[in-house]
């Protein structure tokens, strides 16, 4: 995307006009977004978006403290900006652990490119996924559809310049059922990094049935018993689980005010045979996990961080300032919404991996080893207490397991507990990962949102409270 705020002569000006005023480092992060947004509402185009928003976010190390403005392309293709306190913040001071320049370029070229499609024809697609997943007691259907281009280069003084170009689309539903009075929703995505290969026939249909049944049958049948139970938990549940309960409270930033991890690196905290990690280029079967970056927003390499390793806390998620910190490396944790607003420690794709200090399972094996108890599915949302280590998590699926085969479908449901404790209560992973399409997300924090992934391998859990 052809703009001034991609030249070299405009960045170099900028990080060397800071430099001169005694800067210890700059970084200047270039963004263009190309996307659209389209809502429907049982039949009817609720809404439709489509634009781009560029602009550049400079951080500035200056008397050991982060200096963070930010201006869009049409600011800095008026005029040339030095200082502007009025948009500019001042954090904590900071030292930045060292790391060994980048230099790369990274384009993630779709199959079958999304802006080929008008809008018109995006909303024609939309409406006819959102009237597929009508049905008997169906009561509403809201479909979403987005796509998006993002541009991003990071340059910094030190000599790190990386270009990324990366495409997202994906298609949600939420479908609602009422049966005798009884409401159920139940919700699907479908879609990831690429083009709308990712939304074929195939897969379009398979969300849209998934969300149809899951929703219907969640409104027949009856409510689990609340109590505590052998149960098995999904890929989505798996991934739910390591991001909400523990990956948020190995954030480095999280554990320097007291997350429940907090001065416990090689210590056990979980089973020995829980490997917990978050990758930031995970990728399976050809598809890349929606949290995938190849670079983080500071220019560091993304790669795959063991934060838990046979039941020992190896490594909390770094950017360089919490790196520093703790005396870790930099594990290409920080991330930002957009360049308005400044990184912060992110994850990418958060999931507990088939063991390596047990023989991994399939799911069948799983079942069997189970025999009796509870089998949950696709995890909806909760509520995570970082420094207590608490959490309570929504399942739109629930299952009777008896003598090892899945039996009654129940209703929706929750689980919860103390995530310490349930590390500890993990007796069996799986092998087989669940598709990843179907499992993403966007996280919330310091009022930024990025895109998470991804799906996992199923879990044996002992004595996990499930209801209630």
């Amino acid at each position: 995307m052809e703009n001034i705020i991609w030249r070299d002569e405009i960045i170099k000006k900028i990080i060397d006009s800071w430099l001169e005023k005694g800067a210890e480092y700059v970084e200047c992060r270039v963004e263009a977004r190309e996307a659209t947004s389209i809502r429907i509402i049982d039949g009817k185009v609720k809404t439709l978006s489509s634009g781009i928003l560029a602009g550049m976010g400079i951080r500035v190390l200056i008397n050991g403290q982060f200096l963070f403005i930010s201006y869009s392309a049409d600011e800095l293709s008026k005029r040339f900006v030095e200082d502007n306190i009025a948009k500019s913040y001042w954090m904590e001071k900071v030292e930045l652990a060292p790391v060994e320049p980048a230099v790369a370029k990274v384009k993630v070229m779709p199959k079958v490119p999304f802006n080929d499609l008008s809008n018109e024809d995006k909303a024609k697609l939309a409406l006819r996924e959102n009237e597929r997943c009508k049905g008997e007691y169906i009561k509403t259907v809201s479909t979403l559809y987005c796509d998006e281009i993002l541009e991003k280069r990071i340059i910094t003084s030190e000599g790190t310049d990386v270009y990324m170009q990366i495409p997202y689309v994906y298609i949600g539903h939420s479908v609602t059922a009422v049966v005798n009075g009884k409401r159920n929703e139940s919700r699907m995505r479908q879609g990831g990094i690429g083009g709308l290969e990712l939304l074929s026939e195939e897969k379009l249909v398979e969300i849209a049935e998934m969300g149809k049944e899951r929703a219907v049958k969640g409104a027949l049948a009856k409510a689990v018993k609340p109590g505590r139970y052998r149960v098995l938990l999904d890929g989505d549940l798996n991934h739910l689980f390591a991001h909400e309960a523990v990956g948020h409270a190995s954030e480095a930033d999280s554990v320097k005010v007291g997350s429940l991890l907090k001065g416990k690196l090689g210590k056990k905290i979980a089973s020995k045979i829980v490997d917990l990690v978050d990758d930031g280029r995970f990728e399976i079967n050809g598809v890349k996990g929606f949290g995938w970056i190849p670079y983080d927003d500071e220019g560091v390499k993304t790669g795959r961080t063991l934060i838990i390793e046979a039941g020992i806390l190896r490594n909390y998620l770094n950017d360089r300032a919490t790196a520093k910190f703790f005396g870790l490396k930099p594990t290409g944790n920080a991330r930002a919404q957009d360049f308005q607003n400044p990184p912060v420690v992110r994850m990418r794709n958060t999931f507990i991996a088939p063991s390596r200090e047990a023989q991994p399972l399939s799911n069948e094996e799983l079942l069997e080893l189970q025999k009796n108890g509870l089998l949950l599915k696709a995890g909806r949302g909760g509520q995570v207490d970082p420094i207590r280590g608490t959490f309570t998590f929504g399942v739109q699926e629930a299952y009777i397991v008896e003598n090892g085969e899945i039996k009654e479908r129940l209703g929706s449901t929750s689980i919860s507990g103390n995530f310490l404790a349930v590390l500890k209560s993990i007796v069996a992973i799986g092998m087989e990962f669940d598709e990843p399409g179907y499992s993403l997300g966007f996280c919330g924090k310091a009022m930024q949102s990025v895109p998470v992934g991804v799906s996992g391998v199923w879990l044996l859990v002992e004595n996990l409270t499930v209801g209630g």
